[in-house]
């Protein structure tokens, strides 16, 4: 959620019409017979125009790979990808491989050029990296038009704890990852141990192979951080150029990694309250950062004995309730681009306005699968996982009371990782730069999914230059509209090959004053939508770690 009173959505309608199909094959490198992999490496690609609608001006294609590389005469996966071509064909300088994030975003529509009469709100193809690279898109194995396709039949991550769980409530959580997990077993136990972020990242050098390049550029956001670590880590002498977009921590995967959200969420509100005591005048919820805070503490009791079900955004009669609120409050005090018109969004509730009427939201059957929970289970689910509940509970008595606020308890209680009877195939790859080119790790100050110190601590590991973004709780900056200095410092970077340096750049403005008017009710319907689907742990750039 990016602008004042700018409303997005990355759902698009399907559309049915027919594509006059133009085969373009990729030149294939000469197979090396000694090569394990030649098959692989020497594949014909045919590129097509791709067919789903939010695709449309892409080619598409498929690439195979093995399912386990130790066994590439086994099963094998279709990996799916897209592209743009270089606009500039006489200033091309190879491939740029892109990843949304996740785990278990899709990528192949991250080429595409925004269109906001098209519902697309973000895409690399309006960018300058566009006119120099062709830009690659792909959707992970297990993911998208990618095969096989992972379906548990869940539709979140597998998460159920609200932010403060009572203990009464640990029962509940833990019986809900176990199931997610039995369930995810049987649809896909044959093949999930084998998506994993080693495999995705050498898949990643297939597609490389098959397109006849000698090397690849890279730019991740958030797990694409990691990837792009791992294949670096596994293919220095074919990574060039990497850009690692709100970067993931090197290390604590995965349990460690998502931990730090409640201390960032925590770190937001202590920011936030201040702003809103300022304009007590205009929202009513204290002049001091205390009595805001106390405000929110008595909304969410009210709400638990009291949920609403008017609230837009959510299904007719969905009961709001202070679960909801607690996220809500993490949300909001995140963006402070936005805290003039969302402030008064939790003003409805602390003052238990009603909420205008709507019109019914229309729902249709997305064209793309932005992400895939199913996935996003099998990958973290590739490192160990503690296995003593009370370390589980012990964590969420403390996290409920240190960080009610946002993400909360929620990734320090048992996941279906937590559960699994698969050892991992293989230790997770040890990250390392040793032979490919200095890059640039892109952090936010007040980012929630991946905190600041995440990005410090890749630049560290990795010895790649550090842009920050001060006084910013959002995730994911280049080609994000107010964020043209992280932009302009990954351009000159990525295409105009000047040596990539330390840069701060400042966040998105806070307002200078509370909203003159109030919100209407569209602009609320949206902002509560964008909220439940960040609570269910949806997937477009960003998210988990998004």
């Amino acid at each position: 959620m990016r602008g004042a009173r700018t409303i997005t959505t990355s759902t698009v309608s399907v559309l049915v019409g027919a594509l006059t199909l133009t085969l373009v094959a990729a030149s294939p490198a000469a197979a090396d017979p000694t090569d394990p992999l030649a098959e692989f490496h020497g594949q014909e690609v045919v590129w097509t125009p791709c067919e789903e609608p939010i695709l449309a001006g892409l080619e598409c294609a498929e690439v195979e790979a093995p399912l386990d590389y130790a066994r590439p005469d086994g099963a094998r996966v279709t990996i799916a990808i897209s592209r743009r071509r270089a606009t500039d064909p006489e200033r091309r300088r190879g491939i740029l491989l892109t990843n949304p994030g996740g785990p278990g975003g899709t990528g192949r529509v991250l080429p595409v050029t925004p269109d906001p009469d098209r519902g697309i709100g973000f895409g690399l193809g309006g960018e300058r990296i566009a006119e120099v690279y062709d830009v690659i898109g792909m959707d992970p194995r297990g993911s998208g038009a990618s095969s096989p396709r992972l379906d548990c039949g869940v539709d979140d991550i597998g998460l159920s704890s609200p932010p403060r769980p009572d203990d009464g409530d640990f029962s509940g959580i833990t019986r809900a990852a176990i199931t997610a997990e039995r369930a995810c077993d049987r649809a896909d136990g044959d093949v999930r141990p084998f998506m994993t972020t080693a495999n995705t990242a050498r898949d990643m050098d297939v597609i490389r192979a098959a397109l006849g390049e000698d090397g690849l550029n890279y730019l991740g956001y958030s797990y694409g951080t990691y990837l792009g670590a791992v294949y670096g880590s596994l293919f220095p002498d074919r990574l060039d150029r990497s850009v690692l977009d709100s970067a993931v921590r090197p290390e604590g995967f995965w349990r460690g990694v998502f931990t730090q959200m409640a201390p960032a969420y925590t770190r937001n509100v202590e920011r936030y309250t201040p702003w809103v005591a300022q304009h007590d005048d205009v929202y009513g919820l204290g002049s001091t950062s205390a009595e805001v805070l106390a405000a929110f503490e008595e909304t969410s009791r009210s709400l638990e004995r009291a949920p609403r079900t008017d609230v837009p955004g959510y299904p007719d009669g969905y009961a709001f309730t202070n679960d909801d609120f607690d996220f809500l409050v993490g949300q909001v005090a995140r963006f402070q681009g936005q805290w003039d018109v969302t402030t008064g969004l939790l003003a409805h509730f602390a003052h238990d306005i009603p909420f205008p009427p709507t019109a019914a939201p229309t729902t249709q059957e997305p064209d793309y699968q932005v992400s895939n929970p199913s996935l996003t289970i099998a990958v973290i689910c590739e490192a160990e996982w503690p296995g003593r509940l009370s370390r589980y509970y012990a964590d969420m008595r403390e996290v409920r009371e240190a960080h009610p606020f946002g993400v909360g308890a929620a990734w320090h209680a048992p996941t279906p990782c937590s559960f699994t009877s698969d050892d991992p195939v293989e230790p997770l790859v040890e990250l390392e730069r040793d032979g490919y080119p200095v890059g640039l790790v892109v952090a936010g100050e007040f980012d929630t999914q991946t905190p600041h110190a995440s990005g410090v601590a890749m630049s560290e590991r990795l010895g790649h230059r550090l842009v920050t973004v001060t006084d910013e709780g959002g995730h994911a900056f280049y080609g994000m509209p107010g964020m043209s200095c992280v932009t302009d410092a990954v351009d000159a970077y990525l295409v105009d090959g000047a040596a990539p340096e330390d840069v701060t750049c400042a966040g998105l403005p806070r307002p200078a004053a509370a909203a003159d008017q109030p919100l209407a009710a569209a602009e609320i319907t949206a902002l509560l939508s964008e909220a439940r689907e960040a609570a269910r742990g949806g997937l477009p750039i960003p998210t988990p770690l998004r």
